[in-house]
């Protein structure tokens, strides 16, 4: 692929941008809630013959919750297989009068699609659909066989997909597995993404008294919840941030030298504290990096906490805690899980824990051979070469296709920074879509020349 192929690519999809931005429009108006079921099932029908008219071979993959949708088009004998995975279910749209335009009427305007869903994740996904149908026509074929996958559940945690990847393997077996989802880097540069971090949900319960009593009439008579519960919290960490589960830091992977190299190649990100009203980094960590505390380290957060009535002099009967455990390359939510249960058996017995959610981290190496050709192709799109990202903070379902699948999964967000995806006022900026697509053009074109399997 030379950079006039390349540009033509571009020029291709800018000369065509009302036709795909009607697409997507249309495309959005299609509600598709997971967590209330909103729009299905006319949300998967609409799934599959979008991959339909891309050109690809599409089918309905049932699970025990919400459909996936599954889609092949081949290429050249001997091609490489890239799968792309996406998410045709979005958030709820949470309180209505905070949105300046209605959740599922797009709407154009100030450069940026307004839509539930456009940036994440269908106006993503769509990106890539656009780019098969794209390539074929202007082909009569594609240079590699794609295979699409998009999930009906991954909002509510993907909680059928590793059963449905196990069950399906042989179906997705490919080379590469790629990803847009999420945001690009929070300085507005393209880049690749090479793994997310898992999460453990944990919910904590102390309850003594069948209902609060007077602090007077019962103050140091009746034991008191929420100090128990602020006890094992304040177990769990020291002031240096440091978690001290017993083991919990054992299964931890470190990164490798190459990811290590391109974490100090990332400008720094700290100046976004100040969107949140922050002056600095969280001191307990030192010296470290921003882009190495979301990376390399896991993490033990307290989401929130309640006991009693601030109003009223009463010893509460019970109190609650929610926690999470962000999982770095090598934890497993269950082993974690268990390390949790022992710690609060031997320092707070009185606490019940219950697990919520817990999905595992997943990380390819930087040093892989499929890396530099989508950096390249990416480069010669956008102009510039895009960061390379050892891991985000956050959390997909990308564990299936590194652990259960066995392939290199690589993330290229397309949505700008600041899209609200999960929150009113979800946006896509025009330019990112438009560039997606072209991205997806020369990054399915750049790497028919890696070897298939």
């Amino acid at each position: 692929m030379d950079v006039t192929e390349t540009a033509g690519m571009r020029d291709t999809v800018y000369g065509r941008q009302g036709e795909l931005l009607d697409l997507l429009i249309d495309y959005l108006r299609q509600p598709s809630v997971s967590a209330t079921g909103e729009g299905f099932p006319a949300a998967t029908q609409r799934a599959m013959r979008e991959l339909e008219l891309a050109g690809l071979r599409a089918e309905v993959w049932e699970t025990a919750g919400r459909p996936c949708v599954f889609g092949r088009a081949d290429g050249p004998p001997g091609a490489p297989t890239v799968l792309i995975y996406g998410h045709y279910d979005v958030q709820p749209v949470g309180p209505s009068d905070l949105w300046r335009t209605t959740p599922f009427e797009p709407v154009i305007d100030a450069g940026r699609i307004w839509a539930r869903g456009s940036g994440d994740n269908k106006g993503q996904h769509y990106a890539h659909l656009q780019a098969v149908r794209l390539l074929r026509e202007a082909r009569g074929g594609l240079p590699v066989t794609v295979k699409i996958i998009l999930d009906g559940e991954e909002e509510v945690g993907s909680p059928n997909l590793e059963e449905l990847v196990s069950r399906q393997r042989d179906a997705l077996a490919a080379d590469v597995v790629i990803y847009s989802d999420g945001p690009v880097d929070n300085s507005g540069q393209w880049c690749v993404k090479h793994g997310v971090r898992g999460v453990l949900g944990i919910g904590l319960h102390v309850r003594y008294a069948d209902r609060a009593v007077h602090s007077g009439n019962f103050g140091n008579v009746v034991p008191n919840p929420a100090w128990t519960l602020v006890r094992a919290l304040a177990s769990m960490r020291d002031d240096d941030g440091k978690v001290l589960i017993d083991g919990f830091y054992d299964d931890v992977v470190p990164l490798g030298e190459a990811d290590r190299e391109a974490l100090r190649g990332l400008p720094p990100d700290d100046s976004t504290l100040a969107d949140f009203g922050v002056a600095e980094m969280d001191p307990a960590y030192g010296d470290l990096s921003f882009q190495e505390r979301l990376a390399a380290l896991p993490t033990l957060t307290i989401n929130g906490l309640h006991s009693g009535d601030p109003q009223r002099t009463i010893i509460p009967h019970e109190a609650r805690a929610r926690i999470d455990i962000r999982l770095v390359d090598g934890q497993r939510p269950e082993a974690v899980l268990e390390r949790v249960r022992a710690h609060l058996a031997r320092h707070a017995p009185d606490v019940v824990m219950t697990q919520e959610m817990g999905v595992p981290p997943a990380r390819t190496p930087i040093d892989n051979p499929f890396t530099p050709r989508i950096a390249r192709a990416m480069a010669a799109v956008t102009g510039q070469p895009p960061l390379l990202v050892p891991a985000m903070g956050g959390t997909l379902p990308v564990y299936v296709w590194n652990q259960v699948l066995g392939v290199p999964a690589l993330g290229i967000p397309f949505a700008n920074v600041d899209e609200n995806n999960h929150g009113p006022n979800e946006n896509l900026e025009v330019s990112r879509y438009l560039d997606g697509i072209a991205i997806s053009m020369a990054v399915l074109s750049e790497l028919a020349g890696t070897v298939a399997r």
